[in-house]
């Protein structure tokens, strides 16, 4: 019989130890909620508790006053116990109410981050290490240990609780109660959410990867049999990383910037005899105003390559993406008599369609995709809409 011992592996941006590094904290783009928010957010939290106490207060002030006017053991006829019915009743509602608010903020607190307070002025609580929730239990025990402060020592314990983020040696205003709950409340509104996937995704990716100094330069896509005015030979990025196309006379007669015409991407390699017309076309226009033309199918992603499944003469676009979202062959893109459809090639972040309403849907890996007039395609952290096709 033999034992395989498995390694945990070391959770991003922690050490050795397991203690979290702030600076890797700071790298992704969290930051730490500011005290004047923290102290919005008790605030509000404090209202709520005292507005939903109300009825058990006023029950409880009720029931002081009967019991003071009647006297001790003196509830002896109907008329006195009915005169405790409707104090007893709000102190029964006013205590299930603080009951169900105290489940719904911990639920709220360990799973989603936030307190009504905090949902108010756009803090999250996460874990201090991994980014995710808190967790239940966790937040429970924090809650357990303010409410032994109390105990102990009324007003004064809590205040100590709170306060204690002041004298963080992190500088992250972390409090004796977020040490327990190993908790960093961040600010959501001005940082980076935690609680977006993809963005934090993103955002590890880059801070993981190379340097762009060090990266490697891209491969040339030049053919070996020659260059001619069909050949698509990268010469520029543009500040999306659109591989643009060199000047040509012939091709597509939409210009793009510059004043230079881009050759239809994707067309047929010339043959000995003239043949059919290189077919419809469409431009894909990139957020920052790079346009491509594109007819037939064209591959685009951080370095894509053909299938089996695709033309022989499927034109490779290769992409530059600052968030770092692409896949290697991210999405395929045809265009053809029937109009254009953008096909998902089962990336890692996914390929989304923006309709001209602004509706974000996602789409379905391998599943073409028709882009209606107006429409916008997102890849990574990239944007193009597309321009009418044209015969």
């Amino acid at each position: 019989m033999s034992i395989t011992m498995q390694t945990a592996e070391p959770v991003p941006g922690t050490g050795p130890d397991g203690r979290p590094d702030p600076a890797y904290a700071a790298a992704l783009g969290l930051v730490p909620a500011p005290n004047g928010r923290r102290s919005a957010a008790f605030t509000i939290d404090a209202a709520v508790w005292v507005l939903v106490a109300v009825p058990a207060v006023i029950g409880w002030a009720q029931l002081v006053v009967a019991v003071t006017a009647t006297g001790a053991g003196a509830f002896q006829s109907a008329a006195d116990v009915a005169a405790l019915v409707g104090p007893l009743v709000l102190v029964g509602v006013g205590q299930l109410l603080v009951g169900v608010l105290g489940i719904v903020q911990l639920a709220l607190h360990g799973r989603r981050g936030v307190t009504i307070g905090k949902a108010s002025v756009g803090l999250r609580s996460v874990n201090v290490a991994t980014f995710e929730r808190p967790g239940f239990w966790r937040v429970t025990l924090r809650a357990l240990v303010l409410w032994f402060s109390q105990a102990v020592l009324p007003v004064i314990g809590p205040a100590l609780c709170f306060s204690s983020g002041l004298w963080d040696p992190e500088g992250r205003g972390r409090s004796w109660l977020d040490r327990i709950g190993r908790c960093l409340v961040v600010d959501a509104r001005n940082g980076l959410d935690p609680f977006d996937a993809k963005a934090l995704r993103h955002a590890r990716r880059q801070v993981e990867s190379e340097p762009l100094a060090r990266r490697a330069t891209l491969p040339s896509l030049a053919s070996e049999r020659g260059v001619d005015e069909r050949t698509f030979i990268p010469a520029a990025r543009s500040s999306s990383g659109v591989v643009a196309a060199p000047p040509s006379s012939q091709g597509a007669s939409e210009a793009a910037p510059g004043g230079w015409t881009p050759p239809p991407l994707g067309a047929p390699a010339p043959g000995p005899a003239p043949g059919p017309s290189l077919g419809p076309a469409a431009t894909l226009v990139f957020a920052d105003g790079a346009r491509i033309a594109a007819s037939g199918t064209i591959l685009l992603g951080r370095g894509p390559a053909r299938s089996d499944a695709d033309p022989a003469d499927a034109a490779l676009v290769p992409l530059t993406d600052p968030t770092m979202g692409l896949s290697k062959t991210h999405a395929a893109v045809e265009v053809d008599g029937r109009g254009i459809r953008v096909t998902d090639r089962w990336s890692s972040n996914g390929t989304s369609l923006v309709d001209a309403a602004g509706v974000e849907r996602e789409l379905e890996p391998g599943v073409p995709h028709v882009v209606p007039p107006g429409s916008a395609v997102r890849l990574g952290g990239l944007e193009f809409r597309v321009e009418a096709v044209r015969a």
